[in-house]
């Protein structure tokens, strides 16, 4: 297997999520959202199948954007001098694994790699948070790999669910 930005590949090879929002994503839209500058598609290939794919693109986590509790220990681990309203952050626009590779722990080696690239490697810009807005029946899989909730109560009628990592613990 290799992994590839989008735009170094010709073709996109078969892939099928078993969500068609998500296929329609990496066939339709990935490469528009690339060249309009929104966001960044990786593509994981097997000799014969794409395996997975995820997007990233530039976010922040803003003190407008979450209670007063949650804020607070959100900045708690970053020195008193350094507070401001809102932090970098790289948000995880599009991810999935294909059905046939699902259960096999790609998609928590893909999250550990972005998290290790994101902490390790940010010469060009600094970010200090990971988020994502996670389909309610993914949200115990980014749990799982150290996601936390950005709301107490996210109202039921959103489909996605917001959650963060801080990358200062990836280093």
């Amino acid at each position: 297997m290799r992994l590839v930005k989008l735009t170094d590949i010709a073709e996109i090879k078969p892939f099928d999520c078993g969500d068609q929002d998500l296929n329609d994503f990496l066939y339709d839209d990935a490469r528009f959202y690339n060249e309009q500058l929104l966001a960044h598609t990786y593509v994981l290939e097997g000799e014969t199948e794409t395996v997975a794919y995820f997007s990233i693109l530039n976010d922040k986590i803003s003190q407008t954007d979450l209670d007063k509790s949650l804020w607070r220990k959100l900045r708690k681990n970053i020195p008193h001098e350094k507070h401001y309203d809102s932090y970098p952050a790289v948000k995880i626009g599009r991810f999935a694994v294909s059905q046939k590779y699902a259960g096999k722990n790609i998609g928590s080696d893909i999250i550990d790699f972005i998290k290790r690239k994101l902490a390790d490697n940010n010469e060009y810009s600094a970010c200090r948070f990971l988020t994502v807005d996670a389909y309610r029946g993914a949200i115990s899989f980014y749990e799982k790999n150290g996601f936390l909730p950005l709301l107490k109560n996210p109202p039921e009628e959103l489909p996605t669910v917001p959650l963060y990592y801080d990358l200062s613990m990836s280093k």
